[in-house]
């Protein structure tokens, strides 16, 4: 098994937390790209709207997301070694395809995984995408009183 990542939050608070602290990141690499496009006070002003900074944030948090990745056989034993109900799990692609790639959300009780052939770095990208979606968001959504991307913006 491989494993690939850097955030795998086991509480919703740690989640929340985790996303606040990309927040800044996502400022500064959205800024320094509108000044590498050579935008203008003016231009910056009007392209760069809290929505492109709760977007950048969105994306690098899930792309830190911790997932693994091995063949079906070691995802099933996982699986059956650890506290989640196989119910519980969303696979996303085929059954008939050998490996598969996982990011268990244990504050959420869920596993989101999505299957592979030979692409596992497009897996990986597609399947963070997913558990954002799928699960991240919602949390993100619920714990942001004065709305989404908010503190993105200060």
């Amino acid at each position: 098994m491989e494993t690939r990542g850097v955030f795998a939050p086991t509480t919703r608070e740690e989640a929340i937390d985790r996303y606040e602290a990309v927040g800044s990141a996502a400022r500064v690499i959205v800024r320094e790209t509108a000044k590498a496009m050579e935008f203008d006070a003016d231009e910056y002003a009007e392209r760069v709207t809290p929505a492109v900074v709760e977007t950048a944030r969105d994306a690098a948090f899930a792309e830190l997301l911790v997932v693994h990745l091995a063949d079906r056989d070691e995802f099933d034993g996982w699986l059956e070694a650890s506290e989640f109900d196989p119910d519980a799990v969303v696979e996303l692609g085929s059954e008939h395809v050998d490996r598969v790639a996982w990011h268990p959300v244990p504050f959420a009780g869920t596993v989101v995984a999505t299957t592979f052939q030979d692409r596992p770095d497009a897996a990986a990208s597609t399947l963070r995408r997913n558990a954002f979606g799928r699960v991240y968001r919602d949390v993100f959504d619920a714990g942001d009183e004065g709305g989404r991307g908010s503190e993105a913006d200060e």
